[in-house]
């Protein structure tokens, strides 16, 4: 109706996943390189896990996965997880096109069956992979089933990688203790987060010109009272939008405004959006009245206690070592402790939740998904990004606690099920490059410095000519794509296995 008006070619809100129309934001390219990288790991990755809140793009990510699907790569996608072992064995073999003539309903049957295809495209060089969309409505057994498959593999390397994507939901199943061989197997997990309000503002600009119209149609101002609306959740934003368009048609307006948002937003939005202030102000009268009466109570007891001598005054409990309620420093401070650590400059003031500019600090940085147990494998001080955007930096273990640098630059020790309930699996680690390599190093200059890494982990003399199988053979025992090309990662790994820098402390 109104696509005239704004001079758009199609409706650029449409809630339908059109290819034309996708944004990826760094948090969606992140999760589909998340995805990608688990695929191309040559069955070395187990589980993969992609979690994230209803409308914020995975299946868009799962479509764009499809599209990136490596060569040689073989794919059983199942999109209704709500099925018996027996079903799931079934779903895998007709995606993969294997035979079941005569043993359809044999559950021990068809995994041998399975697991000679598996066997046979192994020799052939190529890849098997399943993809589960929904995977938080899979039933305990046929995770259990799935858990089973990861067994099926060769003396090298695991001939079946399953790739597990759903919502929240799937994290809290996962965590749960009778479940535990499972969660162990999952060696990655991205969780994809709605967008912040700046990539709200890009992302309303994107469909608006992918769909021919004008930029100026949406400004930041309203942007911004989009994304306060929606959270930043892509599918909101579309349906907040396109019928907020409708209102500004109505009003023979040319551009958005926050009176047509707020009109729109009457309609469409789900309740728990529309009602959240008036529930923010609930809330805050009932923590003011609990604090009027905590502060009565006080008072009483004061003046209670002066009438009684104190006899048999109970002693106070010691604290406990372990602490669930650590008060962490400011993400500035936490990265400045960081560069300390490493003897790096502390005068950079920077306090996002991303890696900071190299060229300043003399550090180079990465972003990593991964688990505790890579973190502790890694055997360096990394920074946390946990859940609400703050950042903690982790350099301590000890047995089933970790130490985390609290706001008094002391060590608070916190145990692992603290980290796992509010951490999302992105962590943040730092080493020193040389400065022409910060930036964009020549391949010249990568190589010398990657054959002085080499020679100095080996301890031996390596030859120009061997260099890239001995980086070969070091990302493979790395738990890296064995490719021989000295990326980010393989950067990484060489320089924390040659520098000595500091370790975390047990």
């Amino acid at each position: 109706m109104y696509l005239n008006t704004f001079g758009f070619d199609e409706p650029p809100f449409s809630i339908t996943p059109d290819p034309k129309f996708v944004f990826l934001s760094q948090k969606h390219q992140e999760s589909l390189a998340h995805l990608v990288y688990g695929i191309t790991r040559g069955g070395g990755a187990g589980f993969v896990q992609l979690t994230g809140e209803v409308g914020t793009g995975k299946t868009t990510i799962s479509r764009l996965l499809l599209e990136q699907i490596p060569e040689k790569t073989n794919i059983a996608l199942i999109l209704n997880p709500v099925i018996t072992p027996l079903e799931l064995i079934q779903n895998i073999c007709k995606e993969l096109k294997v035979s079941m003539r005569g043993i359809k309903t044999k559950l021990n049957t068809l995994v041998d069956k399975l697991n000679d295809y598996l066997l046979k495209s192994w020799a052939n060089g190529e890849n098997t992979v399943v993809i589960i969309d929904e995977a938080q409505n899979l039933p305990r057994d046929t995770l259990e089933q799935l858990r089973l498959l990861t067994n099926l593999e060769t003396d090298k390397q695991k001939l079946l990688q399953i790739v597990l994507i759903g919502q929240p939901e799937l994290r809290a199943t996962m965590r749960r203790d009778d479940l535990r061989q499972l969660s162990q197997r999952v060696t990655a997990r991205y969780h994809l987060m709605p967008l912040d309000a700046q990539e709200t503002y890009e992302y309303l600009q994107h469909r608006i010109a992918v769909a021919g119209g004008d930029k100026e149609i949406v400004n930041q101002s309203v942007a911004s009272k989009i994304y306060k609306l929606t959270g930043g959740i892509p599918r909101l934003i579309n349906i907040l939008t396109d019928r907020a368009l409708l209102a500004a048609y109505s009003d023979n307006s040319s551009t958005l405004k926050t009176k047509h948002i707020a009109i729109a937003a009457k309609e469409v939005l789900p309740e728990s959006h529309k009602k959240s202030s008036g529930n923010l102000i609930k809330i805050s009268l009932t923590l003011l009245t609990l604090l009027i009466l905590a502060f009565l109570a006080y008072e009483y007891s004061k003046t209670f206690s002066q009438d009684f001598p104190e006899t048999n005054k109970i002693e106070k409990p010691q604290i406990p070592e372990v602490t669930n309620t650590v008060k962490l420093p400011s993400n500035e401070i936490a990265w400045n402790k960081y560069f300390k650590i490493w003897d790096a400059k502390t005068d950079k003031n920077w306090r996002k939740a991303s890696c900071p500019s190299s060229s300043d600090s003399g550090m180079a940085c990465v972003r990593r998904q991964g688990n505790l147990k890579q973190i502790i494998k890694l055997n360096h001080p990394v920074i946390v990004q946990l859940e609400n955007e703050s950042l903690a930096l982790l350099i301590s273990t000890k047995e089933n606690q970790l130490g985390i640098l609290n706001q008094n630059n002391e060590i608070s020790w916190v145990s692992k099920a603290w980290l796992d309930k509010q951490w999302l699996g992105t962590y943040f680690i730092i080493w020193p490059m040389p400065a022409q390599l910060l930036l964009e190093p020549r391949a010249k200059d990568l190589s010398n410095w990657a054959l002085e890494m080499a020679n100095t982990i080996a301890n031996d003399k390596i030859s120009v000519s061997q260099l890239r199988v001995w980086i070969k053979n070091f990302q493979k025992e790395n738990g890296l794509l064995a490719d021989g090309i000295i990326g980010k990662e393989t950067q990484m790994a060489l320089a924390l296995a040659a520098y000595n820098g500091p370790t975390l402390i047990n």
